[in-house]
Formats: C-alpha cells, structure tokens, sequence
C-alpha cells in the first residue's frame, strides 16, 4: 500500500489482535484466521498483528512470517493490515521484509527497550526499516519511549513515517504535537477508550482498541462518540462495557494481554494461553471477568459434558 492511500486509510478503531495459541503453545493458526476475518468483517479500520497484545516479543521470525501472512489471506484486503516490527534495526529491517513480502500493508514500529538512542539513531532505524519494507511507518509513543514535538520534527524527516499512535498518555504533549505538526502525521489515539473524548478533540482521527476483540460495535460506539464529543453517551459506555475490564487489564503486569485473551476464551474465540513470562488469570479474576461477561449480556459456550 502506498503511503498516501495507508495515510487515507489510518480511520476509525484499529484492531490489535492477540496471538492466538494451542495448549502446549504452538500457534493456533486457524483461530487466527477466523478471528482476523471476524475483525475484517466488524467495521473497524484495519487489523494490526504481532502488536504489544500480540505478543510479537515471544515469537521467532518464521511464526511472525505465519502470523502475517494468514492475518493477510483471512482479511482478503478488504481493510488495512498493519504488522508490528520491534528490537535493534537489524532484526526489525529482517521483520519488516517478511512483513512485507507476507502483503502486510503498513508496520507499527514496537519501541525499544534497554536503550534510549538519540535523534540520529531514530531517524536512521526508521529510514532503514521504510527502505527495507518499501511500507509505511507508524511512530509509537509510549512509556519508555515517548516522542516529544522535537523528536516528531526530526522523524518527519523520514518520508515513510506517516502517523503516530501515542499510548504515552501525556494529553498536554500530544496537543502541542498536533499543533506542532499539523497534518504531516496521522494522529492515532494509543490510549483506547477511556481518554477517547479528549483524544478526538485534541486531533485523533483513529483509536487503538484490544477490547475491539471482544466487542467491535463496543470500540466503534465509543470512537464514534467521541468523534461527536458526546461526552454522556462515552461515558455511559466506558461505565457499562469498559471499565471493568479495562480494571483487570491494569491489576497486574501483563494482564493487558492476559485478560483479552481469557475473555476471548471465554467467549469461544480462542485459547487462553500465553507465553512465559506472562502467567495465566488467578480463579478469581477469571470468575470476575465472567461476571463481567455474562452481566454485560454476551453469549458463552455451552460447557462440555
């Protein structure tokens, strides 16, 4: 996809889909495809795989070219794929080409860890994963790797750097940002659906969203709300349908991950398991997200036997 048809693109509620697996943690392709194709199908703005919920630190380069590659079949182009590329530049510049040649239509640069480079160093690891792809680029900031309007103003340099999601949080920075840059980024809102009122207001023009894999008409309610700057009707939202999980999500590290896909699970879309070091839901916030579930009305499986 070129890059002023992903900047068009780049609308709405941008599905972060986890990876789906097996029992004995293999990957569990089949769910992945009917789970892409179940997204592909909701109305939101694009699927993005092997994102921070899909776990792209914990899976080798030939699971990630799997993963890609049938998130791409089970879509069928009707939206954008976005795949997340991550680690030093010689390792992502690798990601980016198997990305590519998977039909990946754009790629979530994941932020680094251990190291904060300086603005030479970011603008030569993004120029080089966009040379490497021939795709365009989204700029995550986040905790650990937050952009200010000085480092957005140097990457824009790199013509493939063409949005910037910012999970960061810091409403005050992003708005200088946006006022900063204007329309040389697509503006992503990071923080899903708590701060999406304030997100919209400020320039957002697209959400994140993992609970998107529970619920899309949910994620789309809520960006659409706050699109309208109906204050009343996201708040309502966000106090029947968000908040409990979104309070899961946050009781323990890891459980940003580990709740969607227990929801999932319980919910018939897929297995619950993650990969080390992240652990599995305690029995009682597994019971309380059932709870959550069945109060909120969805549908669960009949259990076996």
């Amino acid at each position: 996809m070129d890059l002023q048809t992903l900047r068009t693109s780049l609308r709405g509620v941008l599905a972060f889909t986890p990876t789906c697996l097996r029992d004995d943690g293999s990957l569990d392709l089949d769910s992945q495809r009917g789970h892409a194709a179940f997204l592909a199908g909701s109305g939101v703005g694009a699927v993005v795989v092997c994102g921070g919920v899909g776990e792209f630190y914990a899976v080798d380069e030939s699971e990630y070219a799997d993963l890609v590659r049938e998130t791409v079949d089970a879509v069928g182009g009707r939206i954008p794929v976005l795949a997340g590329v991550g680690h030093a530049t010689a390792i992502a510049t690798r990601l980016a080409r198997i990305a590519a040649a998977a039909g990946a239509d754009g790629l979530m640069v994941n932020p680094l860890y251990f190291v904060t480079p300086d603005a030479d160093g970011m603008v030569r690891h993004y120029r080089e994963i966009g040379a490497a792809s021939g795709l365009g680029l989204i700029v995550f900031s986040t905790d650990g790797t937050v952009y200010d309007e000085a480092d957005l103003e140097r990457l824009a340099e790199v013509e493939a750097a063409v949005a910037v999601k910012d999970e960061a949080g810091d409403q005050a920075l992003f708005a200088r940002c946006v006022d900063r840059l204007g329309d040389r980024y697509v503006w992503i809102n990071g923080m899903a659906e708590l701060p999406a009122v304030d997100y919209a207001r400020m320039g957002a023009v697209a959400m994140t969203s993992g609970l998107v894999n529970l619920d899309p008409n949910v994620a789309l309610d809520v960006w659409a709300a706050a699109l309208a700057g109906d204050a009343d009707r996201h708040a309502a939202l966000v106090r029947e349908r968000i908040a409990p999980i979104a309070a899961l999500r946050t009781a323990r590290p890891g459980y940003h991950i580990t709740v969607i896909k227990e929801a999932m699970h319980l919910l018939g879309r897929c297995g619950p398991v993650v990969r080390l070091p992240l652990l599995p839901l305690r029995p009682e916030e597994r019971a309380a997200l059932a709870e959550h579930l069945d109060r909120c009305g969805y549908r669960r499986p009949e259990p076996v036997g």
